[in-house]
């Protein structure tokens, strides 16, 4: 087993996927933008800021691509702070990690003001050794550096991380980095099975099947 584990949260720890790109797709609506066919699996490992500046591509109004994430924040805080539940099992899978004395991170798309409060309402924020968000770094999860600079951050070699995430894009840049990759089921990402089970090295519909 590894030492290091990074878990994404979004449709990996938590049961939150379909409210992303609600959100986002409500700013694209209310600017009357007809969005892409496969649009939510290219924002989706973005994170906000990404999904922000790729909709200023396609038309968003907005001075800069904070006034975006503002919008999109806005729409998903409360539902993040007050009812967006753990995934089955995941509370017990992280609590058997820290006990066997497991170094354990969270590298998220969402921000801190939705991350933060789900994860100690949840009751398991203080498991993590730390929480980041992608706005913490100077990259999204679509691009090799951020694992890199995870890993610069924890101390330790890449090949000694073990990652979790749902989304097929984050999953196949953490695998070309140098981690060990777990892909967790997640209906959101059921498009793209095939592709995530030919490129994780274990693939799990739930935690339970860890424990």
């Amino acid at each position: 087993m590894k030492k290091v584990h990074i878990f994404d949260l979004d449709g990996t720890l938590i049961d939150s996927m379909t409210q992303f790109p609600k959100a986002n797709l409500r700013v694209l609506k209310e600017e009357g933008i007809t969005p892409p066919e496969n649009v939510v699996n290219i924002i989706t490992p973005l994170g906000y800021r990404g999904a922000a500046e790729y909709f200023m591509t396609l038309g968003v109004k907005a001075s800069r691509p904070e006034d975006i994430m503002k919008r999109v924040e806005s729409y998903l805080i409360d539902d993040y702070t007050n009812n967006i539940p753990l995934k089955p099992f995941v509370a017990e899978y992280v609590r058997l990690l820290k006990e066997r004395g497991c170094r354990l991170y969270v590298l998220t798309a969402s921000p801190h003001a939705c991350t933060d409060p789900c994860l100690k309402r949840n009751g398991i924020y203080e498991l993590f050794d730390a929480v980041w968000s992608s706005d913490d770094f100077l990259h999204t999860k679509a691009e090799k550096q951020i694992y890199l600079d995870a890993a610069e951050r924890i101390g330790c070699e890449i090949s000694d991380i073990e990652f979790y995430d749902d989304n097929f894009t984050a999953l196949e840049t953490a695998k070309s980095a140098g981690l060990s990759v777990t892909a967790v089921f997640d209906p959101a990402s059921d498009d793209y099975k095939d592709k995530i089970i030919a490129t994780a090295d274990r693939y799990i519909n739930s935690f339970g099947e860890l424990l």
